[in-house]
């Protein structure tokens, strides 16, 4: 899955150089020249993680697709064993209290 930069980039529109210019120089008078460096490293790592852990998650769906389908089980016959293995218990026990 290649994303061209233009696709990347849709959601913001056309942005020029002087609109760019602008909204650094009003990032720059809300949180102060100390603290811009530091919300950038901050947005840097948060988007880093939130690559990590979409790649991560793309990488288990696709080894769950990629697995052998799980066999099919018939419940039927599993809850059929269970109730005559409880008639014989229930039948030894009256066995048992009758002798």
């Amino acid at each position: 899955m290649i994303n061209s930069p233009i696709q990347t980039l849709a959601f913001i529109g056309n942005f020029g150089g002087g609109e760019i210019i602008l909204i650094f120089l009003i990032i720059l008078l809300l949180f102060g020249a100390k603290k811009v460096p530091e919300l950038f490293r901050s947005l840097g790592k948060g988007v880093t993680e939130f690559r990590k852990a979409k790649n991560d998650w793309e990488q288990d769906i696709s080894e769950v697709m990629n697995q052998e389908p799980i066999e099919d089980h018939d419940f039927k016959k599993t809850d059929d064993k269970k109730s005559e293995s409880s008639d014989t218990v229930s039948q030894e026990g009256e066995k048992q209290t009758v002798s």
